[in-house]
């Protein structure tokens, strides 16, 4: 005689009680992987920052001087510096599509266009020049033509007057118009002196009226005049009704907004960055918490925190300012 016994199942409550358990196990471990993926892309973007600033090293092992902005003194020849360096980063194929013979823009002013002998070089992405830890827009339009943009920003020092904020003239960095500094030039010495810094690529389409909410992808433009004058005015900055968002969005043209940073504001400052005609405060900014990564002209990355001294952030900056003080 074979007896049958009816096999129990979940009831409604022990499946709900399955179901809120694997709940809070989710919950506890979807912080724990997504701090693991961003501590790969943290990584990788440190890579990609070393990667470049070795790539500096090695253009001023051949050349006895680091890169300079442009090959003439004028934006339609501003050549960036990345731009420069490329074949020093296993790069020479992306930098064979660059024409230095050539202007990168033609026209003048508010007015240039790209020239379309250059619109090929400046569409295609650098993947070392990229942190993935900035998910946000890779390809911009401006200037009728289309740029693939950077997160990675050479250093122009403290823009601690209008002229040093534009790269026309030269500034207390590393980095302008027909530069050619030498490391000997470096008196405050390779350790202490920031070669690149990370930034935050923009959002592509300009705002107008109250400052967006994601100011790390915008910038307050003031109206036309003398490059840089007034954005050292907090207030007309922060009132201010258009707002670009532009910010690293080329490799190749060496325009403040596009390469470059300077130590105006504390890295990720809550202030937003301020231009005039081009020029004016621009900080390094990232998507990592807590910081920016950079690499110093010795080759080393470090993170530097936000809360960073502003007067030890701007020494970082100089080349030879002479400061005597400790890096924190």
């Amino acid at each position: 005689m074979h007896s049958s016994a009816r096999r129990r199942g979940f009831t409604l409550v022990e499946l709900l009680v399955v179901i809120a358990i694997i709940g809070v196990l989710i919950g506890l471990l979807l912080p724990a992987v997504q701090s693991a993926r961003e501590a790969a892309r943290r990584t990788a973007c440190a890579n990609g920052i070393r990667q470049f600033g070795l790539a500096f090293h090695n253009f001023e092992a051949a050349r006895r001087r680091l890169p300079s902005v442009g090959t003439r003194a004028e934006s339609q020849w501003a050549f960036s510096p990345h731009a420069m360096v490329l074949p020093y980063a296993e790069s020479s194929d992306v930098q064979s599509l660059v024409d230095f013979n050539q202007p990168i823009t033609v026209g003048s002013g508010g007015s240039q266009t790209i020239n379309p002998a250059q619109q090929n070089a400046a569409g295609t992405p650098v993947s070392f020049l990229l942190c993935p830890s900035d998910g946000g827009n890779l390809y911009f339009t401006a200037n009728s033509g289309t740029w693939a943009g950077t997160n990675y920003l050479v250093n122009i020092g403290t823009g601690s007057t209008v002229a040093m904020r534009s790269m026309t003239s030269p500034n207390d960095g590393l980095f302008w118009y027909l530069s050619a500094v030498r490391l000997q030039h470096v008196s405050d010495g390779t350790s202490k002196t920031v070669l690149v810094s990370e930034g935050v690529r923009g959002a592509g389409t300009q705002a107008t009226g109250s400052r967006p909410s994601d100011s790390k992808r915008y910038y307050a433009q003031l109206g036309g005049g003398t490059p840089g004058t007034g954005t050292d005015n907090e207030a007309a900055c922060a009132g201010a009704t258009t707002w670009h968002a532009n910010r690293g969005m080329t490799w190749l043209w060496g325009r403040e907004f596009g390469t470059a940073f300077n130590t105006v504001h504390t890295p990720n400052d809550a202030r937003p960055d301020c231009s005039r005609s081009g020029a004016g405060a621009f900080k390094a900014a990232s998507l990592h918490s807590g910081g920016v990564q950079v690499c110093m002209l010795d080759g080393a990355v470090q993170f530097v925190t936000d809360d960073v001294a502003s007067n030890i952030w701007r020494a970082m900056s100089t080349r030879a300012g002479n400061e005597n003080i400790q890096q924190q």
